[in-house]
This record gives C-alpha cells, sequence and structure tokens, in this order.
C-alpha cells in the first residue's frame, strides 16, 4: 500500500511541473481506456481491466471501471503472512477478485490532481500461505509441524472518496492512477481456515484466529477499494 501512496504523491509533484505545457480538455469528450489494478514491478501480475467515461468540461467527470480477477506471488511481501506471528513463511499466493467502481471527479484547478466519490464492489479475495515444518508457538502451546493457512476476505461493496491524477497529451492520449477507498463500511471479517499436522487445541486455534482477524481489520488496505493505473483515449463528440 504504501507504494502506491508514494506513486499517488509523485505524480502529483510532477503535475506541478508540467502545467504549462499540457493541453485543456475539451468540453464534451467520451474517454475509453486500459487499466491495470496492481503495479507489476511490485506485485508480480496487471489485475487488467476497461475504463469509459464523460468529461463534462475540465473540472468534472464520471466513469466506470471493471477489472478482472488476477493471482498474485506474495511471499515475503504478503501482510496476511505478518498477520499470523508465524514464522517459516515457505509462499504466500493471492487470487484478487473482479474490481467494479463508478467514480465521480472533481479537478477544483486546471491539471491539479483530483478527488473522486463513487462506489466500489470488490469479489472475493484469497490467499494461501504454507509455513514450513517447524516448532512453534500457537496460543498458549508449542507445536511442530508444517502449517498451511487460508484466508478470504468475502466480496462486498461500499461509497468510496479517493484522489488521484491525470495528464493528458495534445494527441488525446492520457496517463491516469488513483486510488479509492470504502472508508464508510468497516473491513471485512475474513474467512480463515488451518490445517496443521497436530491437531490445534480449539483455544489456540481461536486465538490465532483473532489475532490474524484483528491485524486484517487494522490494515487500511483491507477496505474495500479500487486502484487504478491506466492509459486512455479520449474521444470529442
Amino acid at each position: 500500500m504504501r507504494h502506491i501512496y508514494t506513486l499517488l504523491l509523485a505524480l502529483a509533484i510532477v503535475s506541478s511541473t508540467v502545467q504549462a505545457q499540457s493541453p485543456t480538455i475539451d468540453r464534451n469528450q467520451w474517454q475509453i481506456g486500459l487499466t491495470f489494478g496492481e503495479i507489476p514491478i511490485l506485485a508480480g501480475s496487471f489485475k487488467p481491466g476497461i475504463t469509459v467515461g464523460y468529461h463534462f468540461d475540465e473540472h468534472f467527470y464520471l466513469g466506470v471501471i471493471i477489472q478482472s480477477h488476477d493471482y498474485i506471488q506474495r511471499d515475503q511481501e504478503s501482510f496476511n503472512a505478518e498477520n499470523t506471528g508465524l514464522g517459516g513463511l515457505l509462499s504466500s499466493k493471492e487470487r484478487t477478485g473482479m474490481r467494479a467502481g463508478i467514480e465521480f471527479r472533481y479537478r477544483p484547478v486546471e491539471w491539479s490532481p483530483y478527488v473522486t466519490a463513487g462506489w466500489v464492489y470488490n469479489d472475493i479475495d484469497t490467499e494461501e500461505m504454507r509455513f514450513g515444518n517447524s516448532e512453534r508457538m500457537i496460543g498458549e502451546n508449542m507445536y511442530p509441524g508444517a502449517i498451511d493457512i487460508t484466508q478470504s476476505r468475502p466480496s462486498g461493496h461500499g461509497p468510496t472518496v479517493g484522489i488521484g491524477w491525470q495528464y493528458d497529451f495534445d494527441n488525446r492520449i492520457s496517463v491516469n492512477t488513483n486510488l479509492a477507498l470504502s472508508f464508510f463500511t468497516a473491513v471485512a471479517t475474513p474467512d480463515i481456515t488451518v490445517r496443521h499436522d497436530a491437531e490445534l487445541r480449539e483455544a489456540d486455534l481461536a486465538s490465532l484466529k483473532q489475532h490474524m482477524r484483528k491485524a486484517y481489520k487494522d490494515n487500511l488496505h483491507n477496505h474495500y477499494h479500487m486502484f487504478n493505473l491506466g492509459i486512455a483515449y479520449r474521444i470529442a463528440e
């Protein structure tokens, strides 16, 4: 998540240096484009999708975003694996669900960053974590052996607010990035399945799941959200 915030901040700074070179968006322009919901060099996936929207003028835009599901090999970059408090992680892979959203943008100053409001739907996200054969403390007791954990966030939706930036070239090509989060809905409680070589005591298993769920809910990224990094083409009426 920190990489996304860094990218948005960097683009906002760049926007202040290119204002004099930027064309003005005409009124009544349709926009179609390709979007990516992950940054490949950071997450190892693309999460491709499409965007369609309409510029009423240089300040107001209304559009939709649809992104397909994708598979991510997270391993040491996995927040969910870190949230278990267990050592010996061997692998962590995630199937991120489809995303769909409606966004209304308002850009207060020409070529400045914009703010967004809208609605987002996130399909089920499921991550599988595998920890190696070792002796580790779970709850109040030590357990030998390997452990596999599957954590799934159920599908859901909610209203969003966010921030983004779009740069428009003279040839009608645009580049854009934004992040919108559903701050107004609580983070969903994930479903957790634990498979261990040794049978865990009920109290210890409950303690592990409680610890994971609390850490999950404390992570801002686990709100239903939409991240968009893409390229678009503007069509004048």
